[in-house]
Formats: C-alpha cells, sequence, structure tokens
C-alpha cells in the first residue's frame, strides 16, 4: 500500500514519542545529551508534553505518514511537527527532565534557540522542528513527504521554511531545496565526545527569492 500523508493530532502522542525514541536511539551523542537513568513512563511523559505544546501553541501543525497495510497501531510510520511563524518567537526558558545532561542540553538547544532568532529575526517562516521516521521505514519516502508539506506550503504563502539538521539528515533536506546558512559546532569533549556534535541551519527560500 502506498504512503498516505495525512494531519496528526493528540491521539497520535504516544506513537510519535515511540518513534522519536527509535530514531534517535543509534545517535552517538545520545549518550551525552540523554544519559538516564530515566523514571518510569519516560515516553508516556514525552506524549503528554507533546500534546501540551499542541494545545498551548496555535503555529503548531502535526503530520503523520502512515501505511495502512500495518496493524493499527503500527500503521503510523513517520512524524513531524511543523510551526508556522508570524515572525521569531522570543526563547523561552528550558528544562530537561531526569535523566537530561542539563549542561549539554543548554549548549546544545539554548545554543540553537539563540542562533534560530539571529538569523530569522522578524521574518516570517515555516519552521520544521520536529522530523522523525521508524528506523525499520526509513528509505521509503516517508521523511520527504513531511518535508514537502512545508516546503509547497511556504511557497504558496511566499515565506521561508527553516529547519536544524543534524548530519543523518542533512542530505534529505538538500534534496528538497534547503541550502546552509550556518553549522553550530558543540565541543562535547568534557563528556568524551571524540568529534564536534554539528548541526546545520538551512533555509528554503520561495522560487523568486531564490533566483534573485
Amino acid at each position: 500500500m502506498p504512503l498516505e500523508l495525512r494531519p496528526a493530532d493528540g491521539s497520535d502522542a504516544r506513537r510519535a514519542a515511540d518513534i522519536e525514541s527509535a530514531a534517535y536511539a543509534p545517535n552517538p551523542f545520545n549518550r551525552i545529551l540523554f544519559p538516564g537513568p530515566f523514571p518510569p513512563g519516560v515516553l508516556d511523559g514525552r506524549a503528554r508534553q507533546l500534546v501540551a505544546e499542541l494545545d498551548s501553541d496555535g503555529s503548531t501543525r502535526w503530520f503523520k505518514v502512515v501505511d495502512t497495510d500495518l496493524p493499527p497501531k503500527e500503521q503510523t510510520v513517520a512524524f513531524a511537527k511543523w510551526h508556522v511563524y508570524d515572525k521569531s518567537p522570543k526563547p523561552t526558558p528550558r528544562t530537561f527532565g531526569a535523566g537530561c545532561n542539563v549542561e549539554a542540553c543548554e549548549l546544545l538547544f539554548g545554543g540553537m534557540a539563540k542562533q534560530r532568532v539571529r538569523i530569522l529575526g522578524d521574518r516570517p517562516y515555516y519552521y520544521l522542528s520536529l522530523l522523525h521516521t521508524e528506523p525499520k521505514h526509513q528509505g521509503r519516502g516517508a521523511g520527504g513527504m513531511l518535508v514537502e508539506w512545508g516546503v509547497q506550503e511556504a511557497r504558496k504563502h511566499n515565506m521561508i521554511a527553516y529547519l536544524e539538521s543534524s548530519e543523518s539528515g542533512h542530505s534529505l533536506y538538500k534534496k528538497y531545496g534547503f541550502r546552509d546558512v550556518e553549522c553550530l559546532s558543540i565541543d562535547l569533549s568534557k563528556w568524551g565526545a571524540t568529534e564536534n556534535h554539528n548541526t546545520w541551519f538551512m533555509i528554503c527560500h520561495p522560487p523568486e527569492a531564490a533566483t534573485k
């Protein structure tokens, strides 16, 4: 059965948390950023956090990709969270739960938030803040479907699309028109990392702007 792109809602949050956890598991920096131990029900807590963000933030758009040939509880194979902003929101204080390396997370996620505001200023934009595909379904095009939604919507409204990319997603985003603006390189050797953690800040311009 071909994959289908569909809107997602709060009932999809627990499955989204499962996919997120599985997608990040192979990342070698996980042991530094999220060393654990984690409290029981950590994925239920993550799902509640996602729902709270969805309910409180009117900029949020959730989408999922489903394979209807799979059992109902497994049909969602990828999940994305887009935001539509009239201008960059001001950074808000972050909290990191049990099991997180607070200092390392603040270096990375705090640095990303500050750089995002500096890069985008007061421009309106579409922001891809989350994109995860279940590892066993990677390579089927699900991630591309979720990226393309935001790119096409941004173009309809003559707005830029923006995201922050890890090394693993970098080539996918380039395929859909995103180009590097800057790179944030974080030294995590204090916690045993043998190389820097790199995050690419990427923008996809509307066709008219891209040709100027």
